[in-house]
């Protein structure tokens, strides 16, 4: 029976279709690069796509954040470590001044010495990088310490960059922890250190998350007290007299270890029970100063003026260690960003590029097809798509 052309015809429409899109998906492969155009050719693959491209983007944010952390950290670990110098010249120059042959003309020499490194130190505290204050904690742009009183006036919030999902990074810090000296200094001043006490108290000592009091009668002395606080409590802190540039004595509470914090207060109504603030930590733009006044006065600087010095390079040390080990981690991200990032190419590679030469061949196979199902035609029927339409 003879096959009527127009059924030749509709097999050959349909297998001419067919070729024709496959060829016409390996040529826009080829030219793109790509094995599917739109969302409809394989959803689970393209949302597949949409997540790991999701993620390349909060990869490059976290590592820009990672550059960040990493430039501002260098720079607030350059201040701390020129932080150091200066206060340990400043401790080298009160160890001088201690000495009892100084004479006061020397001693003043010396304090000029102390206010303009205070100047030096100020502008190290007070430094930028990008516009925005180190030391300044998440206030950014306002200025941390005041350059006349030297208070902090910044935010008491670290300023924070994630450089992940679940972990975060302090990149400018509080200045006013920083560089906060963690002794305790009573406000009460006594004009001798061996008159008893006119009213007998109680003070509040919190070293870290311990809490002791301490009682002082009328018929101790700040000396007797001293004795006593060492003699019972020097494991947890220590205590000391200093002598104010006004000639009269205060009390001085140091913790023993150095990352402890120190907060003193006597509610009792006692000598020491002054008002607001019974006992005040310094900064250590403050510390610096005192001891500079005292210098100017032609008086020599105690022990204690030493002991706060060396704990001002004790806190800034520690800070600046604390700095590195995060600064240590930081570095060490960049590597597995670069890995991670390596890892989520590869992946997206994998399901949305092709492979240029296996599309080539397929391309050229379907190409021979083609011409293979035009020469097929034409011998069975001696006909061409043109020649049946005409």
């Amino acid at each position: 029976m003879k096959v009527p052309d127009s059924l030749i015809f509709s097999l050959f429409q349909e297998q001419d279709a067919k070729l024709r899109k496959k060829l016409s998906d390996k040529t826009l492969e080829i030219s793109t690069g790509r094995k599917y155009m739109d969302i409809s050719d394989d959803p689970p693959t393209t949302y597949d796509l949409l997540e790991i491209k999701k993620d390349i983007s909060q990869l490059s944010q976290y590592s820009k954040n990672r550059l960040f952390a990493d430039t501002s950290l260098s720079y607030v670990d350059f201040n701390l470590g020129k932080i150091e110098e200066s206060l340990n010249f400043l401790y080298a120059k009160a160890i001088q001044a201690k000495n009892s042959v100084v004479q006061p003309e020397q001693l003043r020499a010396i304090g000029e010495v102390f206010s303009s490194n205070i100047r030096v130190l100020l502008d190290r505290m007070n430094d930028q990088i990008g516009g925005n204050y180190i030391f300044g904690g998440a206030g950014l742009t306002t200025k941390p310490f005041d350059d006349n009183n030297f208070q902090y006036k910044a935010s008491a919030e670290n300023f924070k960059v994630w450089l992940s999902d679940n972990y975060q990074v302090d990149v400018f810090l509080n200045g006013g922890e920083v560089f906060k000296v963690n002794v305790a200094i009573s406000n009460a001043t006594f004009t001798s250190t061996g008159v008893n006490f006119t009213t007998g108290g109680t003070i509040s000592v919190t070293v870290g998350t311990t809490t002791t009091n301490i009682n002082y009668p009328t018929t101790q002395t700040l000396n007797d007290l001293v004795n006593f606080i060492n003699s019972n409590h020097s494991s947890l802190f220590q205590a000391r007299v200093n002598q104010k540039t006004d000639g009269t004595y205060s009390l001085v509470l140091i913790p023993t270890e150095v990352s402890n914090n120190i907060s003193v207060s006597d509610t009792t109504g006692g000598d020491f029970d002054v008002g607001s603030v019974d006992f005040y930590s310094p900064n250590m733009l403050e510390v610096v100063k005192t001891i500079g006044d005292k210098l100017n006065g032609g008086k020599h600087p105690d022990d204690t003026d030493l002991m706060l010095l060396q704990r001002s390079f004790d806190r800034v040390a520690l800070r600046r260690s604390q700095v590195g080990s995060v600064l240590s981690q930081v570095k060490n991200l960049q590597l597995v960003y670069e890995n991670l990032e390596d890892s989520l190419n590869k992946h997206k590679s994998d399901l949305e590029d092709v492979e240029l030469s296996e599309s080539i061949m397929e391309y050229t196979r379907y190409r021979i097809a083609y011409e293979a199902l035009m020469r097929i035609i034409a011998d069975q029927r001696d006909m061409s798509i043109l020649r049946y339409i005409r």
